[in-house]
């Protein structure tokens, strides 16, 4: 058996034990050095079985499990994957499926970190026209909520420029990394997440906010295994575990954008759910309309969904700047 991630292979000795015929690695913050206690190990495994991928916690660690094919491992259909396999670890590599994977991935990352920038780059333009659109109706909550949405696939569209694979919870130090070799980058994206915010209260109600967006989905998924399992208890435990670190070490901004981020891929994830809502008013204050409104408006504000029309104003149009000149760049 080849193990050359040993640090993962003891703390990942029942899951190897569990599926002992597949290949196994380590992507994201592990793979990279970076990782801090609390980070989740993000385990790909090699298998022809069809499995829903899962969240799970053994002792104080937390585990994301991604079940992935051989041809999918050897050619990714998401290039962002493709970026992620390019940095794996391999755990265990009994046929060298992994090995081949790696190399094949490396060999084409820069086509697949510049697809993956450009499609980041390109979903941002989209939700800044919406943020627009949002502000000139008049719809605050919306126009925040797709200004943030913009912000974050600018910031993984500058990341993926550069061939960095982004990690959400370390996206601030990535950025401000990135800062001298791109002016203005890590301020426009500041700005438009609105992490001027962020304080340990802040972070504390964006998390007791995404904690009841956890409980609506568990109850609109209650019926659906491996959806609910995307959204289980683990799964949350493990933000929270993060957001208590990084409030510790006073990360204050680096937690409220991390939430944020959760945030969003919530609230997309509920906005999938068949609520009876017309796709033609799809935005997070669709939830709050009407008699049987699904969310209460204070949730949104708990979120940090509360900056003024101004505010935003001012954010979108810095933004859309650094989008045009990433995409000159592109």
């Amino acid at each position: 058996m080849k193990e050359t991630y040993r640090p993962a292979a003891q703390l990942l000795r029942p899951i190897l034990d569990t599926y002992r015929s597949s290949a196994i690695a380590v992507v994201g913050c592990h793979a990279r050095g970076i990782e801090r206690p609390s980070c989740e190990l993000d385990v790909i495994l090699i298998t022809s079985e069809k499995r829903p991928n899962s969240a799970i916690r053994m002792g104080e660690v937390f585990i994301d499990l991604s079940f992935v094919s051989e041809k999918e491992a050897l050619r990714p259909a998401n290039d962002e994957h493709a970026v992620s396999l390019a940095y794996a670890m391999t755990v265990r590599d009994t046929s060298l499926i992994l090995s081949t994977s790696i190399a094949s991935n490396q060999a084409i990352l820069s086509n697949s970190a510049r697809r993956s920038s450009n499609h980041r780059l390109a979903t941002a333009l989209k939700s800044l026209g919406r943020a627009e659109d949002a502000l000139y109706k008049g719809n605050l909550v919306n126009a925040d909520y797709w200004l943030l949405s913009a912000a974050y696939d600018y910031a993984f569209s500058l990341l993926y420029s550069r061939e960095i694979p982004p990690s959400p919870s370390h996206l601030l130090s990535q950025l401000k990394d990135q800062a001298g070799k791109i002016p203005r980058s890590y301020e426009s994206f500041s700005n438009s997440a609105g992490l001027a915010n962020s304080s340990r209260s802040s972070c504390r109600s964006r998390l007791e906010g995404l904690g009841v967006l956890y409980d609506v989905l568990g109850r609109g998924y209650e019926h659906s295994k491996a959806v609910r399992s995307l959204w289980s208890t683990p799964r949350f435990d493990c933000i929270s575990s993060k957001a208590r670190e990084l409030n510790q070490r006073v990360e204050h901004a680096e937690c409220y954008s991390y939430l944020g981020m959760e945030v969003l891929n919530v609230l997309r994830q509920l906005m999938t759910q068949e609520w009876g809502i017309s796709k033609a008013r799809v935005g997070p204050s669709t939830f709050t309309e009407g008699a049987n409104r699904l969310l209460a408006d204070q949730l949104f504000v708990d979120m940090g969904f509360l900056r003024e029309g101004d505010t935003l104003k001012e954010s979108l149009e810095v933004l859309r700047s650094q989008v045009s000149r990433l995409a000159r760049k592109s």
